[in-house]
This record gives C-alpha cells, structure tokens and sequence, in this order.
C-alpha cells in the first residue's frame, strides 16, 4: 500500500504506510534477509507489535516490481515467502524517500548466502517432499495471477524452520528489483543468459521452470553448478553440451531425479516440462526421459577472429562481440560459402536470404542493419543486438531505462527501432513468437517519439512508455520517488513546503514525460508552451497548468503550499493586466484561494479569458481616450505658442470671407439692375 498522505513517519528514517501500520528501524539492519541491490532491516506492525516483519529498502533507480504487489499478497503458500505490504518512507540513510517492502520473517535460515558455499544435502525424498512440491505450488499461484519469479536459485532460499533437515523450502522474495538482474548466468535460460541483466525482461513460467531444474540439481548435489565458471564459459558450456550435459558435470542423479532435472533444463522450450508434467511426477507417474536436441554442427568450423565456429549460434554470438569485423565475411561471400558447403542448415540459409532481402522494409540501408539481421537469422532465439544494444525482445524497456544514458545505447536502440528488428527477430522465430507479437504495435509506437526533439517525446518519454514501474527521473525530484500522480503531488507540496520563496521551473524534460505518459488527456498545447521563449507569462501559466491536470487526475489531494509557489510563479501572468486595479485585485484574490490548495483555481482567475478581454478592452478605450487628450493639449499649446501667426491669418480669412461675400452682393445687385431695367 503506497505513501497516501505523502508524510514520513515520526523520525528520521521510520516510515509509515498509507494506513499508519508499519516502522521501519534503520538501526536494526537484517543482512541475512538483504536480496541485492536492496537492503533488509527490521519492521515492525504498530497494532501487531510482536509480529516478526522485516523490511527491504529498495534501490529507486532500480525500483521494485510495485504492479504485482497486490497480485502477489493475495498467494498464502508455504513455498513462498509472504510480502505483507509495501510504502514510500523518507530514508535518512539516503537522504532521501525510498519504496520499501514489508515481509513476513521465515522462521528459518537462508539455504546459502554465496553462490559458490556448499549446500546442506538431504535425501532425494526430501529434496521432492520438502522443496519441490511446495515450490511447484508457489509457482502455480504465482502462474495463475500471471507473475513470474525470475530469481529462483540457491542463494534466494530460505527454510520454514531452524532445523534444516525437516524444514520445507521457500523462494525468497521476488518483487524489490527488476526481473532477472541479479540471477547468475548457470539459472538462466541460454538465450536469456545471452541478454543483459536488465534486458532479461519478465519472460514466462518456462524461464522459471528452468531456473528451478538447475536450483534442484543443485539442491541435490550440494553444490551450485558451474560456480567456477565465467557467465560467459556458462554459456559456451551450454551451446556446446545442452544445459543438461553442461550442468550436470559427472554427478550421478537416479532415474527419478535424473527424470524431472533433464525434463526442466530442456532448452527447446516446446520440450520443456511445465506445471502439469511436475504434477504429473510429484503424483508418482513417470515420463521417459527426454533427450536434449543439440544444433546442428558443421562439417567444417568457420573462422573468424582466430576462432573456430561449429554452429550458426555460435557465429551470431561471435559477431555480436566483434561487430566491426563481422561484416567483412557477410558482404565478402565467405559466411555464405561456410553455410552451404559445411553447415548445410537449409533453414539457416534461408533465415540469412531473408535478412539479406529486408532491405525494402527496413528504408535505408547500411551494413549494421545487415548485420543485426544476419545474427537474428543465425540466432532467432537470442536476443536483438545492434552494436551497442541487446536485449530480450521482452527486456527492451528494462534495458533501455537502465541505460538511456548512454549515448551509444540511446543511438543504437533507436537504430534497432528504425530497422525494425523487433518485427523481423519475431518473423525468424515463426509460430513460437505468438506470445512476443504483441510486442510490435508497442515499440513502433515509441518511433516517432524518438524522431521528436519536443520537450515530453524524446528517449525520455519512450523510457516512461516502456517502464510503467519507473519512478520519474527528472532532477527536480531526485531525492523523492514519485511513480504515479498522487505521489507527484505530494512530492511538490513537501517540496514547496521546504522552498516557499519559490523552486524555478516546475516541469522539464522528465516531468513532461512523465505526465504525458500517465495522462489521460493530452497536453499539446501546455508543452508547446512550456518552450515558448517570447512570453515568460505563457511558460508559467503551462508549468501550473500541467500540474493542475496532475491534480484533476490524481484526485482530492491538496496542495497549498504549492499553490503558493505557483502564485509567486504567475507574476509574470498577472502583471498581463494593465489595469492596476485589476493587478491588485487579482493578487489579492490569489492570495485567498491559494489557501484551499487547488490549483485549477488560480489558474481560473489568472488565466480568465473574459477577465483579460474586459482588460484589454478597457485598455483601447483608454489609450484612445489617452490620445485624445494629448492631441487637444498638443492644439492648444500650439495655439498659445502662435497667437500672432494665428491671429493674422484668421485675420486674413475673414477679410477673404467678407470680401467674398460682399463680391456676391455686388453681382446679385448687378443682376437685379440689369433685370430691371
């Protein structure tokens, strides 16, 4: 349950949530329960005191998985442990406001603190009673509501009770970091192992049922397998032998056991065991074990970069690491000989023709796009490269919120955009990319936004898109964590309250983004005029009103304090008014209303189109008045100053009348003579 009230707890670090039940002891640290990059402390419930709670204090630039919170409390499993509840709460230790999520305490210890420490052995009974039918129910309620764990290994178990031996299994939490970014490569999938830890993305209930085949083999092993190796030597191992051949190094399963672990580290994902077949095996009924399909090896290896390459995923991954190079053997002929003389893969070389042939739908065309299609056509499975960046096609946003500040992976993802390589990597995988075709429509949305320089499009507002968990990353909220409208609101109002001369500008980059994302309406015309640079007026007014949409969505939360920010921000739109009367009456007004915390307003009185045509035209009728009057004065001061000239010649204009005049009497007489007579 979110922060609703935006206040911190008593002191310091303590925090409450919404509802006031929980503290959080900064000074009472729980190393054993950390789950890196967050950090566990005691918690304690105010009307429960005697309840054993700890808190993870959750990295905000790595935020928690806060959507599936809700889904998740609702599953009461003994292979899972129970999230309680979750707050924002002002972090001392930070200096500054942190998510927290709230745990119930297992009542035992972690199975291992380091991936490389022994694990305590226990019979293969135990190991299926006391591990793997709790956690294949945890992971059934956790399919049901649609999450997945994605951090199933040794290191993130705990035991149910002190005593080891009879103690049943739990997965630890799942939910304070984005999914997969802490799993070592040996529990990953191959293809998800090739992908960046941020760029892993949620995956399926297949990724976890894999995680769990390599957890049990080592449960019951006793130790974690390959934890010697480099991620990278994980992974050659796993291409070269299959998972299950490269994992299970010489240790000696019986038939049983060797049964479900070959079934869940199956890498054809079509052949992997799901849930039923582990209901199926826990109820007794046995399967015959499968074998691990191996690519297809070539008679001849390819050579490139003083390496010897046997398969297509081979050459993919070794031209993903030597981009530069790797387009020499492309356009040189030499990686096409290779696949018809020695591979003799027809799928492959017609996945490669097809990359060679996309030139129509990609526009134009350069050899990094050849090439980012050529090692989807060698590895449709893997995940997409360009250069720079690589990621699941559903890890796309995770890995581009993690580096979106870095020139290269900006430049590059937006080339993976334009190249569409989403579309062509989902065209290579055929009917097994029917759960990642929905991934299409999403991230042809996000190209115009990265075409646009315009404050709200740009990479910001494609990383909001992407990540609806990521807090907004805009400087002038660095030591809040603000992830939806209410939080936005109180983060201002604590921040007003902290800054009442004034704070600068209330929006940028970031904020703009991140509003526009969440809007339910548009925003065109208020950030057009957020880079207005003629009329300071019309950039105060839309930095106020973007909020005060902020605060009709988000509902009754009032802000006062920021209200009287925003009065002081106005300036420029009050002194709009020419009257001094109006001004003052205005301000006065502001003054008063600002007290009731709504902005919409003051931006009523401020931004009044009736008030102001009142103004303005009372301005003409007053500048007319204003010139009439000074051109009457002007008459007159010319007229005093020129007395003399202006006597004579009204003097000389009289005469030139009554001469005029007694000239028409004259004829007239003449006339009436002249009749007469």
């Amino acid at each position: 349950m979110a922060d609703q009230n935006g206040q911190a707890g008593e002191s310091g670090a303590t925090g409450a949530s919404g509802n006031d039940r929980y503290d959080v002891h900064p000074e009472q640290p729980l190393k054993q329960y950390d789950s890196s990059p967050a950090l566990a402390y005691a918690a304690s419930e105010k009307r429960n005191p005697s309840r054993q709670l700890f808190a993870l204090v959750c990295d905000p630039k790595q935020p928690p998985r806060h959507d599936m919170i809700s889904s998740t409390r609702r599953i009461n499993q003994k292979g899972l442990l129970r999230i309680v509840d979750w707050c924002v709460v002002n972090w001392s230790l930070e200096g500054r406001r942190c998510p927290v999520l709230i745990y119930d305490r297992p009542r035992g210890n972690r199975v291992i603190a380091n991936i490389g420490d022994p694990i305590e052995t226990v019979s293969e009974e135990a190991v299926s009673r006391n591990f793997i039918q709790p956690v294949t129910a945890a992971l059934r309620e956790l399919y049901n509501q649609g999450i997945t764990h994605r951090a199933i290994r040794p290191t993130n178990l705990f035991y149910d009770s002190v005593s080891a031996t009879q103690a049943n299994v739990m997965l630890g939490e799942c939910l304070a970091s984005p999914t997969g970014i802490n799993q070592p490569a040996v529990y990953e999938t191959i293809e998800s192992a090739m992908a960046p830890p941020n760029g892993r993305g949620p995956g399926s209930i297949a990724d976890d049922l894999y995680s769990f085949g390599v957890t049990i083999l080592a449960m019951l092993t006793g130790r974690s397998p390959c934890s010697e190796m480099t991620d990278d030597e994980v992974i050659d191992a796993k291409l070269a032998q299959g998972s299950y051949g490269a994992l299970i190094a010489g240790h000696r399963l019986s038939l049983t056991m060797m049964e479900v672990v070959r079934g869940l580290l199956m890498d054809d994902v079509e052949e992997r065991w799901t849930l039923e077949d582990l209901d199926f095996w826990i109820a007794g009924r046995r399967l015959s074990p499968k074998q691990q399909a191996m690519p297809a090896k070539a008679s001849r290896a390819f050579s490139f970069e003083d390496r010897e390459l046997l398969t297509g995923r081979d050459v993919a991954r070794a031209f993903e690491k030597r981009w530069d190079a790797a387009i020499e053997p492309v356009r040189g002929g030499a990686l096409d000989t290779w696949l018809r003389r020695s591979l003799g893969d027809e799928e492959a070389i017609e996945a490669v023709n097809s990359a060679k042939a996309a030139v129509s739908v990609t526009g134009t065309e350069t050899d990094d796009r050849l090439l980012a299609r050529i090692i989807i056509a060698l590895d449709p499975e893997g995940p997409v490269r360009f250069k720079s960046f690589s990621a699941s096609i559903d890890g796309i946003g995770g890995q581009i919120a993690a580096g979106y500040t870095d020139e290269n992976i900006r430049k590059d993802f937006a080339e993976a955009l334009r190249a569409n390589l989403i579309a062509f990597s989902c065209e290579m995988l055929g009917g097994s990319a029917s759960d990642k075709m929905r991934y299409i429509p999403q991230y042809d949305k996000m190209k115009p936004f990265l075409e646009s320089t315009d404050i709200g499009q740009g990479i910001e507002r494609v990383v909001y898109e992407l990540n609806p968990n990521l807090p907004c990353q805009s400087p002038l909220l660095e030591t809040e964590y603000v992830y939806d409208m209410s939080e936005m609101l109180h983060a201002y109002e604590r921040m007003a309250q902290s800054n009442p001369d004034g704070m600068g500008a209330l929006v940028d980059r970031h904020v703009a983004a991140f509003v526009a994302t969440r809007m339910k309406g548009g925003l065109t015309a208020e950030l057009r005029d957020l880079e207005n640079r003629f009329d300071p007026a019309a950039v105060a007014i839309a930095n106020v009103r973007i909020l005060g949409h902020v605060q009709e969505q988000a509902g009754a939360v009032k802000v006062p304090n920021l209200c009287a920010v925003a009065v002081k921000m106005l300036e420029p739109a009050v002194e709009r008014f020419h009257s001094r009367q109006q001004r003052d009456t205005v301000k006065h007004r502001l003054q008063q209303i600002s007290k009731d915390g709504r902005l919409a307003d003051i931006l009523r009185l401020v931004d009044n189109s009736q008030y102001l045509e009142n103004d303005r035209t009372s301005y003409r009728n007053a500048v007319r008045e204003f010139l009439r009057s000074i051109l009457e004065m002007q008459q007159m001061a010319f007229e005093k100053s020129h007395r003399t000239q202006l006597s004579r010649a009204i003097g000389a204009e009289i005469g030139a009348f009554i001469s005029l005049i007694l000239s028409l009497i004259a004829v007239v007489i003449m006339g009436v003579f002249w009749m007469v007579s």
